[in-house]
């Protein structure tokens, strides 16, 4: 059997000790979902063909930090309400419709509608994109939190 010594220094783990993980993941997530925020608005933009779907862009916002069953720390970022348009144009005839959902709008562009409209992802692009930008603000909150 082997064994070990390991010798840390006395204040290693005084930063961390001394913060609660509740605090400091609330913080990082607020300060950094308005990058990935931003990051799917211009992905979403970069994606749409037609001016009525405009909306969906504006659509797009970013929740509060909440804790789960699982005492993970969470924040979504999605597009909510309905759209405004209630009319669809079909030729010449006008045909009365119920709002669509915007999350819906996000999905037919996502996934496409089989038939009717090729798929235009955004959604990994725009994770893509905002990745390290995010990680590193995340970082930079931690490492705040936790040197104070």
């Amino acid at each position: 059997m082997a064994s070990f010594r390991i010798d840390f220094p006395e204040d290693f783990l005084s930063g961390l000790l001394g913060t609660e993980f509740e605090d400091i993941a609330e913080e990082a997530l607020t300060e950094a979902v308005p990058i990935l925020e931003k990051s799917m608005k211009k992905s979403c933009q970069d994606a749409i063909e037609h001016e009525g779907d405009s909306e969906l862009v504006d659509s797009i916002k970013a929740g509060k930090p909440k804790k789960t069953k699982t005492d993970a720390m969470i924040v979504t970022v999605k597009p909510e309400g309905n759209s405004k348009i209630k009319v669809r144009r079909t030729g010449k005839k006008k045909e009365r419709t119920q709002p669509v959902s915007n999350v819906l709008k996000a999905i037919w562009l996502e996934n496409g509608i089989p038939g009717r409209q090729s798929p235009r992802p955004f959604l990994t692009a725009a994770t893509n994109d905002a990745r390290s930008a995010v990680e590193k603000k995340l970082q930079e909150v931690y490492s705040r939190k936790v040197d104070r």
